[in-house]
């Protein structure tokens, strides 16, 4: 397996700095990935940016150069019309690339001529003039000529990637050191990381050896519990309840801290709030309920809207059946996914018969009353 290492930049501008790259990292036996060099797939009937962007998700590395050319839009972009408002970005293919890299959490490794960041300089400097001067109509034929670059929507770009590690350079041996110690640096960590590795399996071994004891010793203590204790079942009752106990113990108080509410209300007001309703509202509606995971997603973006959507719908249903009770309780927080993981984890499987059931709900009415009343204590 290699490595494969995508290379982003305009061409014409940096076509040089393109070809000694592309040298620079077979010698390191890794594949650079360059559409000059046909190393692009790109698929029937779809616009040749996309097949661009399909590679990168491909790759391993991503090497990002920012020169003075911002390049040419993505093919969906109207450019006569973008062109018409200053104010507004069009994305180039460079930047479509460097955000495909970014959802697909590839490493990435950002280089800016330093003539083109002098010139970012004197742009941030001096913003508010050229945000003034763009606003005005009839400035497309007056734009503001940089030395070093052709389009201030690299400036903008710039603003984007930042917040990344960048390198600038102003001769191509300045990128090839570079990355000679990047390189090093990632096969250093990757090696690193076997090491741990194998110092993990070692730990989830040993846990994994330890839910077995656990669950051997149960079995073995509640045998010989009945054994030792012979016909006196309630003794044995008591430790199986001391037991139940101290798991309601815990979730108790993780319910406690998963909920807040808008309102608190008085001892007197409270008692005429029917809090069993109130509690079987999130309780039916969302911890024991099944919630839906989105599979094969690829983008993160796709995958938290969907569980956005997912924890308004929720949400949405307990808030609307507490308010059917009484529109005053309006919940501020309820961190509902791991109160609902650890009720059917670690408290339902223990729930042995409608005793222990009652005795659960009546902990969480117990709870509910301390979180609504205005003095807690």
């Amino acid at each position: 397996m290699i490595p494969r290492v995508f290379i982003s930049s305009t061409y014409y501008d940096l076509k040089h700095v393109r070809e000694r790259l592309e040298k620079f990292i077979e010698n390191y036996g890794f594949e650079p990935i360059l559409f000059e060099s046909d190393k692009i797939t790109y698929q029937h009937g779809t616009p040749i940016d996309q097949s661009a962007y399909y590679e990168v998700g491909l790759c391993h590395i991503m090497i990002l150069i920012i020169g003075g050319r911002y390049g040419s839009p993505i093919n969906s972009t109207n450019v006569v019309e973008e062109r018409k408002k200053y104010d507004e970005e069009f994305i180039s293919i460079t930047r479509r690339e460097f955000e495909t890299s970014i959802i697909k959490n590839i490493p990435i490794l950002i280089f800016v001529d330093k003539n083109v960041n002098s010139d970012y300089e004197t742009y941030k400097e001096n913003q508010d003039f050229f945000d003034d001067l763009y606003a005005k109509p009839n400035t497309a034929k007056k734009k503001f000529k940089f030395a070093h670059v052709d389009d201030v929507n690299i400036f903008k770009f710039l603003e984007v990637v930042k917040y990344k590690p960048i390198k600038t350079f102003d001769k191509v041996e300045q990128i090839e050191s570079y990355l000679k110690n990047q390189f090093a640096g990632l096969f250093y960590l990757y090696l690193e990381g076997l090491k741990k590795q194998s110092s993990d399996n070692k730990i989830l071994d040993t846990i994994s050896e330890l839910n077995n004891v656990a669950l051997r010793m149960n079995a073995m203590l509640n045998s010989v519990g009945k054994e030792i204790l012979g016909n006196d079942k309630k003794e044995y009752e008591k430790v199986i309840e001391k037991q139940f106990e101290i798991m309601l113990d815990f979730y108790t108080e993780r319910f406690s801290n998963s909920i807040t509410f808008s309102n608190v209300f008085s001892s007197d007001e409270l008692k005429e709030i029917n809090l069993y309703e109130i509690l079987m509202a999130i309780y039916e509606e969302a911890l024991i309920v099944e919630i839906p995971k989105l599979k094969n997603w690829t983008k993160y973006d796709e995958y938290k809207d969907f569980n956005s959507q997912i924890d308004s719908q929720i949400l949405s249903k307990v808030q609307s059946r507490i308010s059917f009770v009484d529109k005053k309780i309006i919940i501020k927080k309820l961190d509902y996914r791991r109160l609902n993981q650890e009720l059917q984890q670690k408290v339902l499987p223990f729930v042995k018969n409608e005793a222990d059931q009652h005795k659960l709900i009546q902990r969480l009415i117990n709870a509910l009353n301390t979180e609504l009343d205005e003095l807690p204590f």
